[in-house]
C-alpha cells in the first residue's frame, strides 16, 4: 500500500454535561502536539444535532449507552495529517487503551483513522494561529 499523502484521525469524546470547561482546558494544555512536522491542522469541535440551525445533519453522534445521552456533550477532534506514519510517530504511539477514562468522560473516547481516497482544495485556508490558550 503506498503511503497516503493525506489522512485524518477522528476522536469522538463523550463529555459529562457541566465538565466541558475541564475537558477543553485539558485538550488545550495537556493533550498537546509538541512535534508538529506532519500536522496539517487539528480542530476540536462540538457535534451539533439536527435542528433548525443544522437541518442537513443526518449522522447522529450518540453514546453507546443511550441512557447517558441526556447528560453528554459530544466533541469530535479532527486531526489532518500528511501521513498515518507521521500521526503515529507524533501522537498515536502515546494513545494507550489500557488507561481508565478521564473523570470528565461519561464514556470512553473512540478513534478512527481515515485515509483520503480523493480530495478537493478550495481557496480558503486553515487559521494561521492556534486558538487562544492552546499549547
Amino acid at each position: 500500500m503506498p503511503t497516503p499523502t493525506l489522512c485524518m484521525v477522528l476522536i469522538h469524546w463523550k463529555i459529562k454535561k457541566g465538565r466541558e470547561p475541564d475537558f477543553e482546558a485539558k485538550w488545550k494544555t495537556v493533550y498537546k502536539i509538541t512535534e508538529r512536522e506532519g500536522l496539517i491542522g487539528e480542530v476540536l469541535s462540538r457535534a451539533e444535532k439536527r435542528g433548525a440551525s443544522y437541518p442537513y445533519v443526518t449522522w447522529p453522534i450518540v453514546c453507546a449507552n443511550l441512557a447517558h445521552e441526556e447528560n453528554c456533550t459530544h466533541y469530535i477532534n479532527v486531526g489532518l495529517w500528511n501521513s498515518h506514519e507521521r500521526f503515529y510517530e507524533e501522537v498515536g504511539k502515546n494513545m494507550k487503551d489500557d488507561k481508565d477514562k478521564e473523570d470528565f468522560e461519561i464514556e470512553r473516547r473512540r478513534r478512527v483513522a481515515i485515509t483520503a481516497a480523493e480530495w478537493r482544495i478550495g481557496p480558503a485556508h486553515l487559521p494561521s494561529n492556534d486558538s487562544p490558550g492552546t499549547a
